[in-house]
C-alpha cells in the first residue's frame, strides 16, 4: 500500500460543528422568553419586483412559562411572523430576542422547539428512524436517545406507529410526528405555526391537554392559529394579526373569569324548549346537526349550575360543556368588521 493511500486513510473525517446552547446568565434568564420589537417584513414580486407588505410594525413579548397565541385568518400574517422570529427570513427592520439572545445567534436557536404550519419529512424513513436522524441533529446523548425518543411518541401518542413509513401516515399523524420533533430536543420554548392542523376533535383535545401539560412544566409556548376556540382555552395572551399588522395584544382571563358557557344537550330543539329550563339559556338557541343536539347558553358558573341541574331534572342528556372565557370569537370578529382595534 501506498504512503498516499496510508495518509488517507489515517486521515480523520470532518467533524461537524455543534451547536451548543451557552448557560443563561442572570440577566437573560431574568427576562421575556420572547421579545419582539418593530418587526417589518415586505416581499418583492414581478417582473417589477413591486413591494408587497408581509407584516408591518409587530411587537409584543411573551413571559416565561405562559402561552401566547398569534391569532389571525389565513394571510394575516402568522406564518410570516414566525418565519422572522426563527431567522428563517431576514426582516427590513425590527428586534427579536429568544431566551434574552438575538435571534439572529445560533445558539439562541439551540433551546427551542419548532413545528412549521405545513412540516416536509423524508417520507421513505419510519417515524422512529426520523425522530433518530433529529436526534443526531439536536445532538442528543446515545445513551438517552432511545428513551428520548419512546418518550415524546408517548406524549403524542404515537408509539404504537413508530415502526410504519411516512409515506402510510395520515395527515393529522404527520402532525402528531411534527410535534414530537418539536418536543425531541427538550426546548424551554415551543414555537408551533398552527399546531392543530389536520387534527380531527380528539386529537386536538390530546395536544391541547399536552400543551397545557408542559405549561405546568415550565415551557413557554407561543402558537399560531385561526381556531378561536383553541386559543381561548390554551392562551394566557393573545395577539391578533390582520393584514400584517397587530391590531389587538391582550391578556385573557382565567377559566374562574368565563364570560359564558356553551351547554350542548342531547336533545332537538322542540323537546329542550318544552322541557322545564331556564328562559335565560334558550335565549340564543342553536340547533345544531339537524336537529339532533341542541347549545344552550350560561353567562357565569352559577348560571351553569343552574342550567346542568334544570337538565338532569327534565332527564336531557349534556353531551359537552364547553367554556368562552375571553369573549375572544366577539372581539376578533370586531376587530375584523372595524379594520382595526376592537
Amino acid at each position: 500500500m501506498s504512503r498516499q493511500v496510508l495518509v488517507e486513510n489515517m486521515t480523520p473525517a470532518p467533524v461537524r460543528p455543534r451547536v451548543i446552547a451557552a448557560p443563561p446568565t442572570a440577566e437573560t434568564a431574568a427576562g421575556p422568553a420572547l421579545s419582539v420589537v418593530d418587526l417589518t417584513k415586505t416581499f418583492r414580486s414581478g417582473f417589477a419586483r413591486r413591494e408587497t407588505r408581509g407584516i408591518e410594525g409587530i411587537s409584543f413579548t411573551v413571559a416565561r412559562g405562559e402561552v401566547f397565541a398569534l391569532l389571525g385568518h389565513n394571510g394575516a400574517g402568522k406564518t410570516t411572523t414566525i418565519s422572522c422570529l426563527l431567522d428563517l427570513m431576514r426582516p427590513e427592520r425590527g428586534e427579536v430576542k429568544l431566551l434574552g439572545r438575538d435571534h439572529r445567534d445560533r445558539a439562541s436557536r439551540a433551546r427551542v422547539g419548532y413545528l412549521p404550519e405545513r412540516p416536509y419529512f423524508f417520507d421513505y424513513l419510519t417515524g422512529r428512524e426520523l425522530l433518530e436522524f433529529y436526534a443526531d441533529l439536536l445532538d442528543v446523548d446515545r445513551r438517552e436517545r432511545t428513551a428520548r425518543i419512546d418518550q415524546v411518541l408517548r406524549q403524542v401518542d404515537m408509539l404504537p406507529d413508530a415502526g410504519r413509513r411516512l409515506n402510510k401516515y395520515s395527515k393529522g399523524m404527520l402532525q402528531r410526528l411534527g410535534l414530537a420533533q418539536a418536543l425531541l430536543g427538550d426546548p424551554e420554548l415551543l414555537i408551533l405555526d398552527e399546531p392543530m392542523s389536520g387534527l380531527d376533535p380528539i386529537g386536538r383535545r390530546e395536544v391541547r391537554s399536552l400543551l397545557l401539560d408542559l405549561k405546568k412544566q415550565g415551557r413557554t409556548i407561543l402558537l399560531s392559529s385561526h381556531i378561536v376556540p383553541d386559543v381561548e382555552q390554551l392562551a394566557d395572551a393573545v395577539g391578533i394579526l390582520r393584514d400584517g399588522r397587530m391590531v389587538l395584544h391582550q391578556r385573557l382571563g382565567s377559566t374562574a373569569d368565563a364570560c359564558s358557557y356553551r351547554v350542548r344537550a342531547g336533545a332537538p330543539a322542540a323537546v329542550v324548549q318544552a322541557a322545564a329550563v331556564p328562559a335565560w339559556a334558550l335565549a340564543a338557541l342553536d340547533p345544531v346537526g339537524a336537529g339532533v343536539v341542541t347549545d344552550l347558553t350560561a353567562a357565569n358558573p352559577r348560571q351553569l349550575r343552574e342550567l346542568l341541574d334544570a337538565c338532569d331534572r327534565a332527564g336531557l342528556p349534556v353531551l359537552a360543556v364547553e367554556s368562552q372565557r375571553s369573549g375572544l370569537e366577539d372581539l376578533f370578529m370586531a376587530t375584523h368588521e372595524r379594520g382595526g382595534a376592537a
